[in-house]
């Protein structure tokens, strides 16, 4: 197995890469490279439709979220009706 460690006695010593002290630099990307198409083309296929359903969970959040407003707004105009109405009754029986 090999290390990314340097065995020259003049290099100084580095910790060693929690489990992956055994990859050399580069090679993460020399691997990518190298490696099968089908394998990069599944990772983008995954990753679009993960994009996708993102994006609908987004636009189904958006619209639920201007039905709220509007809800709120009518709910807002409706509780202002009813205090003008309840200060009309208060004030007929101040009247009285």
């Amino acid at each position: 197995m090999h290390s990314s460690r340097s065995h020259n006695r003049h290099s100084r010593v580095l910790p060693a890469q929690m489990g992956l002290d055994f990859i050399q630099t580069n090679q993460y990307i020399s691997v990518l490279l190298e490696g099968d198409t089908y394998m990069e083309s599944e990772l983008f296929e995954k990753l679009e439709q993960k994009i996708s359903d993102l994006l609908a969970d987004y636009a189904a959040v958006k619209q639920e979220k201007q039905a709220m407003e509007a809800e709120n707004k009518r709910l807002m105009e409706e509780r202002e009706a009813l205090k003008v109405r309840i200060d009309a009754i208060i004030s007929k029986l101040e009247g009285v």
